[in-house]
């Protein structure tokens, strides 16, 4: 685990190069496809992220993999930090990358957990709903928590509203304790 502060200079480095090339989207396509595919193959991650191979074998292997037509920039920006020793963080960095292109173009990150899987219309409903009460286009990330047992809770940068029924119901304990 690295630092935010670190994460986001990186990030922010390659976001620079993208803008000058008005191409933030390429980008970040690019580097979030790479860092989904170490995600998907375990052997390929061991590979790029373990210590058995030289960063010269994993700058060769990575150059074979990225598709043809990958800007130089992002390809640079993953070798530089294979130099730095920093490729386990990969997933730190492009989700860095991302949180900051949202940041440029205006877009609020809003993450929600639920107790169970959101159906595709009630998922676009909340996210038109979000949108309209924060007066913001909006990235919404669902995300799963058993422990919630229904409801929601909503995440807005630093922000959390609690709708889930656990949470209903430590306030209802509480309420019945101090009487």
């Amino acid at each position: 685990m690295i630092k935010a502060g670190l994460t986001k200079r990186y990030a922010k480095a390659l976001l620079e190069l993208a803008q000058a090339k008005q191409q933030e989207a390429a980008f970040g396509r690019n580097l979030h496809d790479f860092v989904a595919l170490l995600q998907q193959n375990e052997e390929l991650a061991q590979m790029i992220y373990g210590k058995l191979m030289s960063t010269s074998a994993k700058k060769q292997l990575i150059e074979k993999i990225l598709a043809e037509d990958t800007p130089v920039e992002v390809k640079n920006f993953i070798f530089v930090i294979l130099d730095k020793g920093r490729e386990a963080s990969l997933p730190e960095f492009a989700a860095a990358y991302e949180e900051l292109c949202d940041e440029a173009a205006g877009v609020r990150q809003v993450v929600v957990h639920t107790a169970v899987p959101l159906a595709e219309q009630e998922q676009q409903a909340l996210e038109k709903a979000l949108a309209d009460k924060l007066n913001a286009k909006i990235r919404l990330k669902t995300l799963l928590d058993k422990q919630l047992i229904g409801g929601l809770k909503v995440q807005i940068d630093d922000t959390v509203y609690d709708a889930s029924l656990s949470q209903q119901l430590r306030s209802l304990k509480e309420s019945l304790t101090l009487e």
